[in-house]
């Protein structure tokens, strides 16, 4: 006869085998493989940060950390020119930022607080607050991005397209790439995500019989908050927003009027105080962000420019249909788009040839799709760049491409189970293709010259409030915890800024500009003024900064100061 323990010892053996035990150490071992897996992409793709704005954005946070304001010690001549075309004071020293959205550097300069970064000098190629902190966060936004695919997949399909969806999630080099790159797309995933989530659960109790207000409104909150966050996380993923007000008609009909006003209450209402702040500082909205997108030309002339440049409404006219052209060579031809990717893409637009049963399941594609043209329609105003913000949509194109291939699976009707498997395992293999490419040799490397310790070498003699003008002056920002001034768009500019505005201490060149096109770019081109400081021919008359530190890294990199400041150390 069994006593007591023995039928404990039994029921406890028999969850493990085949009741909740066994799905919760499934799920364990999922999750500890897939974090497994970032960690081996991690160590093997990180070498520093090569993004500009995840270096711009990161000084951002360590400012906001140290003071509670987004001020920059990215210093953009184009701006110091509006603020005095519109009267607004300027102070050189410790100037606002007008250029970025404020959620992401308010997030990361949370955690800097938080955690109690220290920001020393870097003394190896691996800053320690990128390595722990911004990577580890952006990992963690990539993996609550998983988690409400997985809960959209069961909410849309079955527990067999969610796993399979977000096992392709996980497996996929973008995602992992976009935290090892530091910049705001991990977190605008997630609250892409999220949002699409809460927008599902919205248009389910709006349609369930009986249902009361607050459980339709309670999600729809919830939808608009993540819509308020991701618009000011990155400002052209705000086409997200008609095309949840889309779902919301086309799931509620006249019923969605409600939860459609609740988002552009929140949505306009959280917006509201960062406009007030920007209209006081700029007299813009939302700050210089578009002026400079849609003024942006070839080598940042606009935006390294003191005064206007001839013939400017052309050349943005000229410029807007350049990014149209190369938009649609972009679009129609799926560059950048590998060929694992490809294919559920590919499955993601058949769908659109295919009605499904439920009402939701039609719906969210076409406020996707809408969403996707808007998006199309400001990268060819504002720049190709903005094209990366269509990674929200991944979790839907990955969730409606494996329902569509589990659809033909299903009508091909194999009868051998194995045969069945080795397709839905090929079908996982192809999509991870970009990963395996990735963590196959050669390791990536930090050029651009993002060369952390160097940047902390040439940097270490000057003083915070001193101002060092470079070629990549995000990087010395960042790396360097130095003002720094985007190099002028020419040796005049130079002159006027140094002489009207604040001194300039050092001026640091690197193979950013010293490795362009000779004759196009240095000989004849925007940067003719600068050619014989960077060969170091002869310095012009009467120039301020006379002190050259020998070259670096066998003369890729060029410093020049006011005085000799690293004799005395």
């Amino acid at each position: 006869m069994a006593t007591p323990f023995d039928s404990r010892v039994q029921n406890v053996v028999y969850q493990l085998e085949v009741g909740v035990g066994a799905r919760i150490l499934k799920a364990f071992l999922y999750v500890l493989f897939m974090t497994l897996l970032a960690l081996l992409f991690v160590a093997n793709q990180y070498v520093g940060f090569h993004n500009a704005r995840a270096m711009d954005q990161a000084q951002l946070a360590r400012n906001f950390s140290r003071s509670g304001e987004l001020n920059t010690q990215v210093v953009r001549p184009a701006v110091m020119r509006h603020l005095r075309e519109k009267g607004k004071p300027v102070n050189p020293t410790r100037p606002p930022d007008t250029v970025n959205a404020p959620v992401y550097p308010m997030v990361l300069g949370a955690a800097f607080k938080v955690f109690g970064v220290e920001f020393p000098q870097p003394t190896r190629s691996r800053y320690a607050p990128e390595q722990w902190v911004v990577v580890p966060l952006n990992l963690l936004w990539c993996f609550l991005a998983g988690l409400f695919l997985y809960l959209m997949g069961l909410r849309l399909f079955d527990p067999r397209v969610a796993l399979t969806a977000a096992t392709v999630y996980f497996l996929s080099g973008g995602v992992w790439s976009h935290a090892v790159g530091g910049t705001e797309l991990s977190l605008a995933l997630f609250l892409a995500t999220f949002g699409f989530w809460c927008l599902l659960r919205t248009i389910r109790e709006g349609n369930a019989p009986g249902s009361a207000v607050w459980r339709v409104l309670v999600p729809a909150v919830f939808c608009a908050v993540a819509l308020w966050l991701l618009f000011l996380t990155r400002y052209a993923a705000g086409v997200l927003i008609p095309g949840v007000l889309l779902v919301l008609f086309l799931g509620l009909r006249k019923r969605g009027w409600v939860p459609a006003l609740v988002v552009v209450a929140v949505v306009a209402g959280g917006t509201a105080p960062w406009v007030a702040r920007n209209l006081k500082v700029t007299g813009e909205p939302f700050g210089h962000a578009p002026s400079l997108a849609l003024h942006q030309q070839q080598y940042d002339l606009n935006l390294r420019s003191l005064t206007p440049l001839e013939n400017e409404e052309f050349a943005v006219a000229r410029q807007a249909a350049v990014r149209g052209l190369d938009l649609l060579d972009s679009v129609f031809t799926l560059r950048n788009v590998g060929f694992g990717a490809g294919v559920v893409f590919c499955l993601f637009v058949a769908t659109y040839f295919y009605s499904f049963r439920r009402g939701e399941v039609r719906h969210l594609r076409w406020g996707v799709l809408l969403s996707f043209l808007l998006l199309l329609v400001a990268s060819g105003v504002f720049g190709v760049d903005n094209l990366e913000v269509a990674s929200v949509f991944v979790p839907v194109v990955l969730l409606y491409g494996t329902a569509f291939f589990y659809l033909l699976l299903d009508r091909m009707q194999i009868g051998v189970r194995i045969v069945s498997l080795a397709v839905i395992a090929l079908f996982v293999l192809v999509q991870s293709i970009p990963l395996v490419r990735a963590m196959m040799p050669p390791k990536p490397s930090s050029y651009p010259p993002y060369h952390a310790r160097d940047i902390g070498f040439v940097t270490r003699p000057f003083e915070p409030g001193e101002l060092f003008c470079s070629d990549m002056p995000w990087a010395t920002a960042w790396y360097g915890d130095q003002l720094s001034l985007y190099l002028p768009a020419s040796l005049a500019e130079f002159y006027r800024y140094h002489d009207d505005i604040q001194p300039v201490n050092a001026l640091y060149f690197t193979l950013r500009t010293r490795d362009l096109p000779y004759h196009s770019a240095l000989f004849r081109g925007p940067y003719r003024s600068w050619r014989p400081i960077m060969e170091l021919s002869q310095l012009p008359r009467g120039f301020p900064l006379t002190t050259t530190l020998p070259p670096l890294r066998g003369g890729e990199q060029i410093l020049l100061a006011d005085r000799n400041r690293w004799q005395s150390r």
